[in-house]
């Protein structure tokens, strides 16, 4: 993946007026969209609020279908922060983390598949609007598996379907595309996937992006072990973001686990392998954290012992991006960037 295009944007490339597709005022997605906003909680509108974070910095990550997933309502409201933010100068500008997560993804899965020879399988887990299997060229010999609520993936089904309809040149860019209606957080998914094709013994990437925090303790713990378990029958890639204990008290409501310290967590459940970066580290700012003193460079630069900032006292919010692996026959060892 050429990241040269990323190394020079800026928040500022953002388009200053908000442009909306037609499609998102035609009858057939205004009726899906009255369904997101008067039947979805909050986790299930999680998945339409990435999509607009992903459609508003589409400068550096290029998702042609994110605004048509994302809808007007949230859209307009971050394009309306990310204003405000721009007219205050704000160090960090709304959606940055959003921007730097995914691309973050982006280049780990790209980087796996080219050392698993290029054909595998890539399940995503809590999969959302994800459009990878769309966007991402790296998927041509892979076989794909979005899993999440069978409500949300009828909704995305159907906006797609408009979209790929409305525009000749998109189309799908993995090999096979499978959608799996399945909670997560419930005991039955892996069963649910594997009735849908997939293959435990071949070589997989598992994706847990922006998913994991909304589980509880024990939901997420069923879902990272039984992930872990696959490394006795194949290689296996875990790719996931974290968030530490003060994360969560953000929306205490909403979000649940938490890892302070996922590079000790991922190894006691068998995976060898395990590297750990935070927003801002070398592989994990794409040209996006120009300023050394914005809250995640500062962040990074203090011991992740640290729990509140000694400037000012507030909470150190911290979020992990983690990539573990492991295999038969396969010995421990992990790396953090920093400490």
């Amino acid at each position: 993946m050429d990241h040269s295009k990323q190394e020079n944007a800026s928040p500022e490339d953002h388009e200053p007026e908000l442009k909306l597709p037609h499609l998102l005022f035609t009858k057939t997605v205004r009726e899906l969209y009255a369904k997101i906003v008067n039947e979805w909680d909050s986790l299930r509108k999680s998945a339409c609020q990435t999509a607009a974070g992903r459609a508003l910095w589409n400068h550096v990550i290029h998702d042609p279908l994110a605004d048509v997933l994302a809808g007007e309502t949230y859209l307009r409201n971050l394009h309306e922060k990310i204003k405000k933010d721009r007219d205050n100068n704000a160090r960090e500008i709304s959606g940055v983390i959003l921007a730097v997560r995914t691309l973050w993804f982006d280049s780990k899965i790209e980087a796996v598949l080219d050392s698993f020879g290029g054909a595998a399988q890539v399940v995503l887990l809590g999969a959302g609007m994800d459009t990878r299997a769309y966007r991402l060229s790296c998927f041509k010999e892979c076989d794909v598996f979005e899993v999440d609520f069978p409500e949300v993936l009828q909704v995305k089904t159907a906006l797609l379907q408009a979209a790929l309809e409305s525009t000749e040149h998109l189309r799908l860019k993995a090999k096979s595309l499978t959608r799996v209606a399945a909670d997560i957080g419930e005991n039955d998914w892996l069963e649910k996937l594997q009735i849908s094709g997939f293959v435990p013994e071949r070589n997989t990437v598992w994706v847990l992006e922006g998913i994991i925090y909304y589980l509880s303790n024990s939901q997420a713990m069923q879902v990272l072990k039984t992930v872990a378990d696959k490394c006795s029958l194949t290689h296996t890639v875990l790719l996931a973001d974290f968030m530490n204990k003060a994360s969560t008290t953000l929306s205490s409501s909403i979000f649940h686990f938490y890892s302070d310290w996922p590079d000790h967590l991922l190894p006691s459940l068998g995976f060898s392998h395990v590297k750990l970066s935070q927003i801002g580290d070398p592989d994990a700012h794409f040209g996006l954290m120009h300023d050394p003193l914005n809250l995640f460079n500062k962040l990074r630069n203090l011991p992740r012992s640290v729990e509140n900032h000694p400037d000012d006292g507030t909470p150190c919010c911290r979020l992990y991006l983690v990539q573990a692996s492991g295999s038969p026959n396969q010995t421990i060892s992990y790396s953090t960037i920093p400490m």
